[in-house]
């Protein structure tokens, strides 16, 4: 009996081994998340801003990828130019901080309660149709996440975006003409 228990822990090491160098090859970041691994090259940003009902407001989209230059189209006006590695890593980094993986797709939606006659108390969603609308594409090998969001969504969100579209204008009014 005093030889069995080495070999129950011998036994118990080895299976916990086993079962952490399964959960080390996981091959996404939570359920339904993104890839943990994957290439620069295979890395694509999307934003795609649509006016709304707003007057004259054109559309806009902005491109960036981790395997060649950026492009950016402002109605349309179309523009390439080149966005550097470390800058497409830290608008990632910042999509990992705000959670954007676990959002929901569509936030364009504006959920509020009411009381009703019964006194019951029922949901109703409110579309926001006429607002001007971002949608925000992350494509890291072969998955896609996108968000929509109006300029009520997350402050987070807007700003990384707001962010994107000032560092895309500044790169591309410094390219030279041509």
């Amino acid at each position: 009996m005093a030889n069995a228990r080495p070999w129950l822990a011998g036994l118990w090491v080895g299976w916990a081994m086993l079962a952490g160098s399964a959960m080390a090859a996981e091959a996404t970041v939570g359920p339904g998340g993104p890839p943990v691994s994957y290439r620069l090259d295979s890395v694509r940003l999307v934003v795609a801003h649509a006016p709304g009902r707003v007057a004259g407001a054109p559309a806009r989209r902005l491109a960036l990828s981790g395997g060649g230059p950026a492009r950016l189209v402002v109605g349309e006006a179309a523009h390439t130019f080149a966005y550097p590695a470390d800058a497409l890593l830290s608008a990632l980094n910042g999509l990992y901080r705000l959670h954007f993986f676990a959002l929901p797709p569509d936030l364009t939606r504006r959920p509020s309660v009411f009381l009703k006659d019964d006194g019951s108390i029922g949901t109703s969603l409110l579309r926001l149709a006429d607002r001007p609308v971002t949608t925000l594409c992350v494509y890291l090998a072969d998955y896609e996440k996108c968000v929509r969001f109006t300029d009520d969504g997350p402050e987070a969100l807007r700003a990384l975006v707001n962010q994107l579209d000032a560092d895309a204008d500044r790169r591309v009014a410094a390219e030279p003409p041509g």
